[in-house]
């Protein structure tokens, strides 16, 4: 068999022009963790969701602190045109799982910041100037985004969407399309889990995100396109996806009459819906589908009764597909009959699961993986 390129690590983009950074004259380093192991490796870039084209004056690659140069199209220099993804050409570093990965891009600017996502990836700016593939290189403090409560978050890795690695032996890649609590890094966890099975498990998670309707409010834009609607370039453009979990729901029965309009609160039987017809058109497309119960969300904002019994009944529709169901509510829920995250496992806003959460979906993502694949 002739090798195949493999996703390694992603991310789903959308659009962060709301931030209202512009970078000019600046290195960014942005550093991820291969989550399978290849003989070469490229990347891809992505200004989707400029209005300009992205001009990169220089790029290299580093793993585990050995360096090369990133080419497109044999030149050193490129344009990614607004509205756009570009993949660069397979660059000569061998990749182990586990290992650091950090792309470098010189963007001489001004670029305005407008395409990233919040995940698991880090990144920083350079002092001014070209530093692409330095040794030393003269980082900054990420940037900050000021939440409308006031709080303030790191603005996401921007630019970059995917490490690919060319693999002479195949492997399976779970493609995982969720939201924030998927964006979190549950994915990344599980693959640690399955390293030594050699299985990708990779994140298209979007903070936000809900599974029948784009994002809406403010930062509607950053919450992006709905899943089903992002379904084709976020799964089956993912390189070597040969399985999907689909991990979404609890932002359609929340953010209606918080984030996004009252009238926008699906039923059941909506939700269902979305979710089988997402799972046909992965099956269509020769993918094995497992389907992520909703979480519990009982405390949190948007949370009442009604929509309780709603999450409860698309949980026994999907309880009801059998072997390839991810069980997560059962996973964090404090006990047999609760509504509510376990104390232990809630990051403090009984939503979003904190570290002991996420670690408690990989372990149990991992167990239903390696049934799996």
């Amino acid at each position: 068999m002739s090798p195949a390129w493999t996703a390694s690590w992603t991310q789903a983009v959308t659009d962060v022009g709301v931030a209202g950074l512009e970078l000019r004259d600046v290195t960014v380093r942005i550093t991820v963790e291969a989550g399978v192991g290849g003989e070469r490796l490229r990347a891809g870039l992505s200004n989707r969701f400029g209005t300009t084209p992205l001009h990169v004056g220089r790029a290299a690659v580093r793993v585990d602190g050995r360096a090369a140069p990133m080419r497109f199209g044999g030149r050193s220099a490129v344009d990614v045109p607004a509205g756009e993804d570009l993949v660069c050409d397979p660059v000569d570093l061998a990749v182990v799982a586990g290992a650091e990965v950090e792309v470098d891009l010189y963007l001489p600017g001004p670029w305005r910041y407008a395409t990233a996502n919040v995940s698991t990836a880090t990144w920083h700016p350079s002092a001014p100037g070209d530093h692409a593939g330095s040794d030393d290189f003269p980082g900054r403090a990420t940037p900050e985004l000021t939440l409308p409560d006031g709080a303030e978050m790191e603005l996401p890795a921007p630019v970059l969407r995917d490490v690919e690695v060319l693999r002479d032996v195949p492997t399976p890649v779970v493609v995982c399309l969720g939201d924030s609590i998927t964006a979190a890094g549950w994915p990344e966890r599980t693959a640690r889990r399955l390293r030594d099975r050699q299985v990708a498990v990779v994140n298209r998670g979007i903070a936000g995100n809900r599974l029948r309707l784009d994002g809406a409010g403010p930062f509607g834009p950053v919450f992006g396109a709905s899943g089903r609607s992002r379904f084709d370039r976020d799964v089956l453009a993912t390189a070597g996806r040969t399985h999907v979990v689909v991990a979404l729901g609890v932002n359609d029965l929340g953010h209606p009459g918080t984030m996004a309009p009252e009238d926008q609160l699906p039923t059941a039987e909506q939700l269902v819906r979305a979710l089988d017809g997402i799972g046909a058109r992965a099956r269509d497309a020769g993918l094995s589908v497992l389907t992520a119960t909703v979480t519990p969300f009982d405390g949190a904002e948007g949370f009442d009764r009604e929509r309780e019994l709603r999450r409860a009944e698309v949980n026994e529709w999907i309880r009801g597909l059998g072997s390839g169901v991810v069980d997560f509510d059962a996973a964090l829920r404090s006990g047999p009959g609760a509504i509510a995250l376990d104390p232990r496992f809630d990051s403090g806003d009984h939503l979003h699961p904190g570290d002991a959460g996420l670690d408690r979906m990989a372990d149990v993502a991992a167990e239903v993986l390696g049934r799996s694949v």
